[in-house]
């Protein structure tokens, strides 16, 4: 907590920074309007504002707790320094004002107590009920962000002529000419110092980008703190979950596998689907560079190669990338999407939404008479209370076919691998080429030619971003084909015996079971049972094999 004396802050106050909103509002201790303006009838009363652009402890709670400084301690030096400021003029500090953590270089960012700063000038007193005199703050581009805010903070503090803005240089009257264009020159002076700045930070990002360096920041998941060398524990785990899931195991099978390794996220948390996902459709994983989204191309078109070890190769990202939907990568974040299977993620049984109820209903015609009707309604699995049957398919529709769980799994098992065993007798591996290649080459020869003829001034800026849009729309979407293709021929034409071996073994989680089962079966009739009858007929079921 901070420490104040009429007013001033104590010089012997502790290194943690005050919350936010301890830094804004009235001085503690201070005087009410009348008996201040009674004591002391000729200081004048300011108000002052403190910004930070960038305060990271507020945002970062894992780090910060490891730094001696605390969020809020930015703004609260700056404050300290207004309040010596203001003893130097023989002026008193009758309110505060401050944007913590908020950019004045960034057109979109809204600064609170700036805006009512603003608002307490143009009325002339604090909503306290202080007079207001001037303003001080540490240096005059704490107040502006661009030239447009800075003449209105002119225009608000000059409603009263008399009040003057201070810096540590002294009073400032920006009603007279001379002071009008220093402060207006030092403005644009500081507006081409933040865009020189940001240039220079984009420069250096896209300098390292282009050297393949990585990025900065935490040690991504997998690599040393170098960034370069790999985990052995963690990249050896990362390079397991790519390949399993390419064969379709689930997220949540691979992360359960983490907590058996006893592994935790680079800042000590569990690993969740999510990030995961992140982690495995990175293209840092097999040496790609990506910056905001996008992977990062050479002059040629081809993505640029990072200077680090890497987890798998860039056909094994790509088909890993494959295996989830727009919107889920790390190129494209979002929610996760549906699984490969294209089945809800919920589902915790073995044949969900394979079995049909085959149940005949009775429905009536328009003309009265009675007709009936198939209810083909997909069967869902729920738990049950039998000791023998945990679990029981039921229709959801009409409530009037169930059959018990486990008898069903059995029974379909026995008939996939029948089926499986049939299937190897007549096998033979297919040689497989994705049909789209030369169409893709072409295009993107296409943009890369256009982004050298762009950048050489032989074609203008609008036929540029007219043109370059769509192509490159086509080549993500050729790229996204491909990559599916390959991960379609990496498990998807998987010799019979091999498939039946890994079931039977437990290789395949419920998620790769459930994918196989819908590649062999178009669906499975389940008839009714008969009434009292409560032995289990595997008779009712009756499969409908894709073909």
């Amino acid at each position: 907590m901070r420490t104040d004396v009429g007013g001033v802050f104590d010089p012997e106050a502790e290194q943690a920074g005050p919350d936010d909103l301890e830094l804004r509002g009235t001085p503690p201790g201070l005087e009410s309007p009348e008996d201040l303006a009674r004591v002391h009838p000729d200081a004048p009363l300011l108000v002052a504002y403190s910004r930070i652009s960038d305060d990271w402890r507020k945002r970062n709670g894992k780090r910060a707790a490891s730094s001696s400084w605390k969020a809020g301690k930015g703004v609260a030096n700056q404050h300290r320094r207004n309040d010596t400021n203001a003893a130097r003029y023989g002026a008193i500090i009758v309110h505060r004002y401050t944007d913590n953590d908020l950019s004045a270089a960034k057109r979109d960012v809204v600064r609170p107590d700036f805006v009512t700063m603003l608002r307490d000038l143009r009325r002339g007193y604090t909503k306290d009920g202080y007079r207001i005199d001037g303003v001080i703050c540490v240096d005059q581009d704490r107040v502006q962000r661009t030239q447009r805010d800075w003449e209105d903070f002119v225009d608000a503090l000059t409603i009263i002529p008399s009040r003057r803005f201070y810096t540590p240089s002294g009073p400032m009257d920006l009603t007279e000419e001379g002071e009008i264009i220093k402060t207006g020159v030092m403005a644009v002076v500081n507006k081409a110092e933040s865009l020189k700045k940001a240039r220079r930070i984009r420069d250096w990002h896209q300098d390292r980008i282009l050297d393949g360096e990585p990025h900065s920041g935490p040690r991504p998941f997998g690599w040393e703190d170098d960034r370069k060398t790999l985990r052995p524990s963690e990249s050896d785990y990362l390079a397991w979950a790519i390949r399993e899931r390419i064969k379709g195991k689930a997220v949540r099978t691979l992360c359960a596998e983490a907590e058996v390794r006893n592994l935790t996220g680079t800042r000590g948390g569990k690993i969740v689907p999510q990030t995961l996902t992140q982690m495995m459709t990175a293209p840092r994983v097999c040496g790609y560079r990506s910056n905001r989204g996008e992977l990062v191309l050479d002059a040629i078109g081809s993505p640029v190669v990072g200077k680090w070890e890497t987890v798998c190769t860039p056909e094994e990202w790509r088909a890993v990338c494959a295996t989830f939907g727009d919107g889920s990568t790390y190129l494209a974040r979002g929610s996760g999407t549906a699984r490969i299977t294209g089945v809800p993620k919920t589902i915790k049984y073995l044949c969900s939404t394979l079995l049909r109820c085959n149940k005949y209903l009775e429905d009536q015609a328009e003309d009265g008479t009675k007709v009936l009707r198939l209810c083909n309604t997909p069967m869902g699995g729920n738990p049950a209370k039998s000791k023998t049957s945990p679990y029981v398919y039921t229709c959801p529709s009409c409530r009037k076919n169930s059959i018990s769980g486990p008898m069903v799994d059995k029974q379909v098992t026995k008939l996939l691998v029948a089926k499986l065993k049939k299937a190897q007798a007549t096998y033979k591996a297919p040689s497989l080429t994705w049909p789209l290649e030369g169409q893709l080459k072409q295009k993107a020869d296409k943009l890369a030619h256009l982004e050298k003829r762009w950048e050489g001034d032989e074609i203008s800026d609008e036929m540029f971003y007219r043109l370059a849009p769509k192509l490159e729309q086509e080549v993500k979407k050729l790229r996204r084909e491909k990559a599916r293709f390959e991960q379609d021929a990496l498990h998807g034409n998987e010799p019979p015996t091999d498939v039946m071996r890994k079931w039977m073994s437990g290789e395949y989680d419920l998620e790769q079971k459930r994918r196989v089962l819908f590649e062999v079966f178009s669906a499975i009739k389940v008839e009714p049972g008969e009434k009292g009858n409560k032995v289990p007929n595997p008779r009712r079921l009756t499969p409908v094999w894709a073909s």
